[in-house]
C-alpha cells in the first residue's frame, strides 16, 4: 500500500486547512473591492446607457467580477499551498524523529531555496542522533 505522506504533491490536501488563516481576509477583501467596482461601475453609467447597453453592461461586470473572484480563490489557495507546505514537511519529519526514524531525511522544494538552512541543521541533528550511543 503506498503512504501517502511520502508522495510528492499530496500535501495540497493539508494546507486546505490554513486557506482561512493565511489568506481569508485577503480573499473576502479583494472579493468585496472587485464586487465594490462592478456596482460602481454600474451605478455610474446607468443613466448614459439606453437599456440593452445596460444589460450588456451587468453581463459584463458580473462576468468580470466573477472571473476576479474566481482568481482570488485559485490565488489564496496557491499561495497557501506555498507557505503551509515547508510547514508541514517539517512536523511530519519532526513527528518521524519523534517515532524513532533518525534516517528521516527533510527536504524541500526546490523552489524554496530560503529554507535550506532549516533542512541543513535538520539533517545534521538526525545524522548527530545517529551517531550518539545508544543508552542501555
Amino acid at each position: 500500500m503506498v503512504n501517502l505522506q511520502q508522495v510528492r504533491g499530496s500535501g495540497v490536501r493539508y494546507t486546505l486547512p490554513y486557506i482561512l488563516r493565511f489568506s481569508g481576509v485577503w480573499i473576502v477583501v479583494t472579493s468585496l473591492v472587485a464586487i465594490l467596482f462592478g456596482v460602481t461601475s454600474y451605478l455610474a453609467m446607468f443613466n448614459e446607457l439606453t437599456e440593452e447597453a445596460r444589460q450588456h453592461l451587468v453581463l459584463v461586470l458580473s462576468i468580470e467580477t466573477t472571473l476576479v473572484v474566481l482568481a482570488v480563490i485559485l490565488l489564496a489557495v496557491f499561495s497557501t499551498h506555498r507557505l503551509a507546505g515547508p510547514m508541514i514537511a517539517i512536523q511530519r519529519a519532526l513527528e518521524d524523529v519523534k517515532d524513532g526514524d533518525l534516517n528521516r531525511v527533510l527536504h524541500f522544494r526546490r523552489t524554496d531555496p530560503h529554507l535550506d538552512e532549516i533542512s541543513t541543521a535538520f539533517n545534521e541533528m538526525t545524522a548527530a542522533l545517529r551517531e550518539r550511543p545508544k543508552d542501555g
